[in-house]
Order: C-alpha cells, then structure tokens, then sequence
C-alpha cells in the first residue's frame, strides 16, 4: 500500500470570469486540500499578482479570459515558472490541442465537476510516496 503526503502550503490559483463557476473550483479545492486558494476574474490581474507575489504551485483558469486569455498566461508562467502545474478548462473542446501546445500540464472541458477536480488534486498536488515494501524492492 501506497502512502500518501500531501505537498506543503501548497498554493493554488484559479481565474475565470464567470464568478459561478470561479467560486465552484475555489471551494471543491478549498475543500480537498484546505490551502491557499486565490480567485482572480482576469488573466492581467493574476499575472500581476504572480509577478509581485510570486508564482502558485498550480494555476486553474478558463481558456477565454479578458486582458491576458489563458493561452498566453500558459506560456507565459511556463517560461517563468516551468513548474507550475496549469490546468487550462473551457466550453470549446477544440481548445485542448492549443492548450498543449501552450504548455498546460492539464485540459478539462466544460461542464467538468467535483471529481475532475479531485483528481486534479489527486494528480499533481499529492505527492505518492513508496511504501517499506517498494523501497525495499527498489
């Protein structure tokens, strides 16, 4: 059996302009990792706040932003902070191919819910540990 840490003071950010659907994704990963969660409505703000605050460990965002659309912030924190993890979602499945190619470690299409979400947490902020019995086999 696999034990499992979780990272810590993990830091997340999610941007998108819809506030229903901003306030959905802060409080399921409020909920799953109970850390710094930080909500922006645009790409321009949060981009600022990166650059004086400094970079979360995982950006959530919508493909469709104003000022900065989540494209361009993708590239953007990959040439700055390359690990940061950037989950990139919106309503035009056409859009994972960009997504990729932009540097997003992640695509979910709209309507995503709690599940996708959790394993999103799942993935990239739970870090799997070997058990005695891996470590030994090792």
């Amino acid at each position: 059996m696999r034990e499992v840490a979780i990272i810590a003071n993990v830091k997340i950010a999610v941007i998108d302009e819809d506030v229903v659907v901003r306030d959905f994704v802060v409080s399921t990963l409020m909920y799953s990792v109970n850390r710094n969660v930080v909500a922006f409505d645009n790409g321009f703000d949060a981009w600022v706040h990166f650059e004086e605050s400094g970079f979360p460990d995982v950006v959530v965002a919508d493909v469709n932003l104003q000022e900065i659309d989540g494209l361009t912030l993708t590239s953007r924190i990959k040439q700055v902070q390359p690990k940061t993890i950037v989950a990139l979602f919106s309503d035009a499945p056409q859009n994972e191919n960009a997504a990729k190619e932009h540097g997003a470690d992640v695509f979910m299409a709209k309507p995503f819910g709690v599940n996708e979400l959790f394993n999103l947490v799942q993935s990239f902020v739970v870090e799997p540990y070997p058990s005695e019995n891996e470590k030994a086999e090792s």
